[in-house]
């Protein structure tokens, strides 16, 4: 069968500029760096005033952060004096004003601040200038929590005996629709993962700072950002409890983590399909998995043009996967054009959103954009898988102005026309041609040519009736070079 391509577009060929901004070889989140390299920086003597205690023995009960835990020296004093200034719970204050992620990492590997003596419990509350001193495309949400989860690690190997408490970004600005608050949320809701009940320890007691609308009073912050000392006895009351436990719990002891005793406010779509949600379910996805895999070649490519970008499952996803069965193919095309693969396996549409949303989108700019996402949305309703998809099209059209996107239909699933999902599948693909709408976006059918002649899915080209063996992305490529050849240039 040919292929079947619906309200095609065209490529200008006009000149490319990359945006403004160097690059870089690294997730600035993640890697460790001092303030500005000046010796005599305020911020290196506070630092040389915390290695005087450290070298002294250091102390069981340590907190790190920014200014917000910094200021438990100033705004918080009589609170830190009550609770934290001697006895059991005598703890260092690592807080430094201004502090990021990278900052923190710095201090606690190169600057050695956890080093030299045993802590049984760390406090740990770190990100909200990642989000406030960088724009959302220098630094998405998905890098700030790569950044918290690095922490973590660090504290792992330099302190293997203590517990993390890892408490929740507080909250900042005046009501839930704060730009950098939502941020923070949805940074918050990601390194909750991170609490395994024995080694870190998950703390939000941040609705005590909010009212029924989740507004910020400015009696608890006075500049919406830093607490005053009624905020710190907010804090205190609700972390003593927890140090307490951990002071005195065996090493094999679990330990509760504290949650909202109110719902956080978070905005969400009505449509569960259209809704982002983070479809990585723990701390070893963030930590070792595809999320920092994907930023560390997006990031380390520096700013960067993609000849084509893919998006999508599983499908998606095998073109490189290590054994995926389109992989050979797949280095073939990588020789010729530059792509990049965002394919995660098990994704719906909310969880592709919230991966586009939040940092998969940043970094770079594309020719064209290639879409195909929806065969594990299951039993939603058609039209509900649609404006999921929908929405994955206009992320990508508000993101990035300058590219083009091919849409392509749900790929056939189960052997005959007549399967559940694949009728499904079908539905769907009716609604979604129609988006295409003849300049940004195109639509590109070759789903005939995966049948046999009785119209049958067979295991020629997918080995489970679902994805695609080497036949069957042998299909797909041949299906994509012209349109490839046509804007992208014939290699």
């Amino acid at each position: 069968m040919k292929n079947a391509i619906h309200k095609s577009f065209s490529l200008a060929a006009a000149a490319f500029a990359l945006f403004a901004g160097g690059a870089f070889a690294d997730i600035r989140a993640v890697t460790p760096v001092p303030w500005d390299g000046d010796p005599a920086c305020w911020q290196m003597k506070r630092h040389a005033e915390k290695m005087g205690a450290v070298t002294n023995g250091g102390a069981k009960v340590v907190f790190i952060g920014d200014s917000i835990t910094h200021f438990w020296e100033t705004k918080g004093k009589v609170q830190w004096k009550k609770y934290f200034a001697s006895g059991r719970r005598a703890a260092l204050n690592l807080g430094t004003s201004g502090d990021r992620t990278e900052h923190v990492l710095w201090r606690i590997t190169e600057g050695g601040e956890l080093d030299g003596y045993e802590a049984k419990c760390i406090l740990l509350m770190i990100g909200t200038n990642n989000t406030g001193h960088h724009t959302f495309a220098e630094e998405p949400p998905v890098d700030t929590i790569l950044g918290v989860k690095r922490i973590l690690d660090v504290i792992a190997e330099k302190q293997p005996g203590a517990r993390t408490i890892l408490t929740a970004i507080f909250p900042r600005g005046a009501d839930a629709n704060d730009p950098l608050r939502r941020r923070n949320n949805i940074v918050n809701k990601e390194i909750a993962k991170f609490a395994d009940g024995g080694k870190v320890v998950w703390c939000d007691f941040t609705d005590r700072f909010l009212d029924g609308e989740g507004r910020l009073s400015r009696e608890l912050f006075p500049d919406l950002l830093h607490p005053d000392a009624a905020g710190y006895e907010i804090w205190a009351s609700a972390v003593v409890p927890l140090i307490d436990k951990i002071l005195a719990a065996p090493a094999d002891e679990a330990i509760p983590s504290v949650w909202p005793s109110a719902p956080c406010i978070y905005s969400t779509a009505a449509n569960l399909s259209a809704e982002p949600v983070s479809g990585f379910p723990d701390f070893l996805w963030w930590g070792k998995g595809r999320p920092l895999e994907k930023r560390n070649e997006i990031v380390g490519n520096g700013p960067v043009e993609y000849d084509l970008v893919m998006v999508g499952d599983s499908i998606t996803h095998r073109w490189e996967r290590e054994g995926g069965e389109g992989r050979e193919l797949f280095a073939e095309l990588r020789k010729k054009y530059r792509v990049l693969n965002l394919g995660y396996g098990g994704d719906q549409t909310r969880h592709l959103i919230w991966r586009l949303a939040n940092g998969e989108l940043e970094g770079y700019k594309a020719k064209l954009f290639q879409v195909m996402i929806g065969t594990n949305n299951r039993d939603r309703d058609p039209a509900e898988t649609a404006a999921g998809i929908k929405r994955v099209l206009e992320i990508i059209e508000e993101k990035h102005p300058e590219s083009k996107i091919l849409l392509l239909p749900i790929f056939p699933r189960g052997a005959a026309a007549a399967d559940k999902k694949r009728v499904q599948n079908e539905k769907v693909n009716a609604i979604i041609r129609n988006l295409a709408d003849g300049d940004r976006i195109a639509w590109l059918d070759f789903n005939e040519r995966f049948f046999n002649a009785e119209g049958q899915l067979t295991k020629e080209v997918m080995n489970d009736l679902l994805h695609p063996n080497e036949n069957g992305y042998k299909i797909w490529l041949d299906a994509i070079m012209p349109v490839l050849r046509e804007y992208c240039g014939d290699r």
